[in-house]
């Protein structure tokens, strides 16, 4: 299960909704559905971190319990 990647999306979809959700599928290509099933990849992890911190505007770490 990817623990990381469904931080991310619940972190974007509540501090930007479905909007923002959306955008974040766009930008990355992975549904929330398919990262859920997915493994923590590091490089996936990133990809789809570096795609929130642009949506969030700042860097999503600021809501996250990891480094």
């Amino acid at each position: 299960m990817a623990e990381r990647l469904e931080q991310i999306y619940k972190v974007i979809e509540e501090k930007t909704g479905i909007k923002g959700r959306m955008r974040l599928v766009i930008k990355t290509g992975i549904p929330k559905s398919v990262a859920m099933s997915m493994v923590d990849d590091p490089q996936v992890v990133e990809r789809v971190k570096r795609a929130a911190d642009e949506i969030l505007g700042h860097d999503i770490y600021t809501f996250l319990n990891w480094r």
